[in-house]
Formats: C-alpha cells, sequence, structure tokens
C-alpha cells in the first residue's frame, strides 16, 4: 500500500539525495508495532540522478500488507517525476498541429532531461487516458470517440491520436485552471494529490 505525502522540490535536497519524511505518520506505525525499513526509487531531472529514499513498514509476521510513504512526484516504476509527464501530455494534447517527437523534445528542454522519447509520451498519454476513464467520458463533446475506441491499437498519427489528446486536453482544461497562480511543477503535484484522495489510485 502506498501512502502520499506532501514534499518539497527536488532542488532543495542535499547531495541528489531526497528523503521523505512525515514523522508523526512513521511515530504511528512504529507504534502499532510495524518495522520501518527503506525503499529507493531513481529520478531522473535537471540533467541529474536523484536517489528518493522513502520509508517502509512492514508486520511480516502477521502478513500485514507493507506501507510505503512516498512523495506524490513518484511514479512508480518510471524514471521521471509525474509532472514531467503531465506536462508533456498537456503540451501534446494542447498542441494539435505539433507531434509527439516535437512535444517530447519541448518536454526535455523544460525539465533538463538528456532522455525523453516521443514513444515514451505516447505510453504515458494512453496510461493517462485509460486510468482518467469514465471521469473523462462525461467531458467528450456528444459523438465523440468511446474509451474502447481510444485503446484500439494504431500507428500513432496526428489522427489516430486524437481521442486520446480530446481526452486529455479536457480533463485538463477543466481541473488545472483551478490552480492559477501556481508554478507548473505546483499545479500537477496539487492535481495528483487530490486524484489520489478522491480515487484512492495514482493519475499515473
Amino acid at each position: 500500500m502506498f501512502i502520499l505525502t506532501l514534499a518539497g522540490p527536488l532542488e532543495n535536497c542535499k547531495d541528489i539525495i531526497y528523503r521523505v519524511q512525515d514523522k508523526e505518520l512513521e511515530k504511528n506505525y512504529i507504534v502499532a508495532g510495524y518495522q520501518r525499513s527503506e525503499r529507493e526509487y531513481k529520478i531522473k531531472y535537471q540533467y541529474k540522478e536523484f536517489t528518493i529514499i522513502c520509508p517502509e513498514f512492514r508486520k511480516d509476521a502477521e502478513g500485514a500488507e507493507p506501507v510505503v510513504i512516498i512523495p506524490e512526484f513518484i511514479v512508480h516504476g518510471r524514471p521521471y517525476p509525474v509532472y514531467v509527464y503531465l506536462y508533456a501530455i498537456d503540451l501534446y494534447s494542447r498542441t494539435s498541429e505539433k507531434g509527439q517527437r516535437w512535444a517530447a523534445e519541448q518536454t526535455r528542454k523544460r525539465f533538463g532531461l538528456t532522455t525523453f522519447a516521443h514513444t515514451t509520451l505516447g505510453r504515458a498519454i494512453k496510461t493517462f487516458v485509460s486510468i482518467i476513464g469514465n471521469n473523462a467520458k462525461t467531458l467528450l463533446e456528444p459523438g465523440a470517440k468511446t474509451h474502447a475506441d481510444i485503446n484500439k491499437p494504431s500507428f500513432p498519427t496526428v489522427d489516430s491520436t486524437e481521442p486520446l489528446r480530446k481526452y486529455a486536453m479536457q480533463f485538463l482544461s477543466e481541473k488545472l485552471p483551478r490552480r492559477k497562480g501556481l508554478q507548473v511543477v505546483d499545479a500537477y503535484c496539487e492535481l495528483v494529490r487530490e486524484w489520489f484522495m478522491v480515487n484512492k489510485c495514482f493519475l499515473l
């Protein structure tokens, strides 16, 4: 089980080691008889590789599910912060005349990445649309393609990815304006936290 916690900027950590801390929550698990260990994640950002150290709590003798406290910017099993993917998806979905290669290149420049391929963006937007699922359906215009249509395999042309872009754009267009005044990274992180609190799952 994952517990999402509010985290500070990656840039503020020392020696590219980012330690996630929630003293009150950690104390509660220790009092409840859990054993504390740590889990590490690697994140690429601003031409650096950060090590994210997250507290993990286990009660193996009782067969309890392990609990990991993670920052909202972690995407399990992926090498970049969540706001990198959301930025790329947002940019691509709002710029219909441009392709995935262009959006991927702009994302690399924006976040200081040596790699972020258009294929990575393609997979991310499919995952994103799949997760928002029924929430996005309510935002589509009458006659728009269904969720099943969107998941059909096809060559990634501008036309074939239009339903994906439409799903993503309408969802983000509704959610992000509420966060006017926030920096890009903060706005995406707040969206991730809100989604997790309501739906008990990650956006990516």
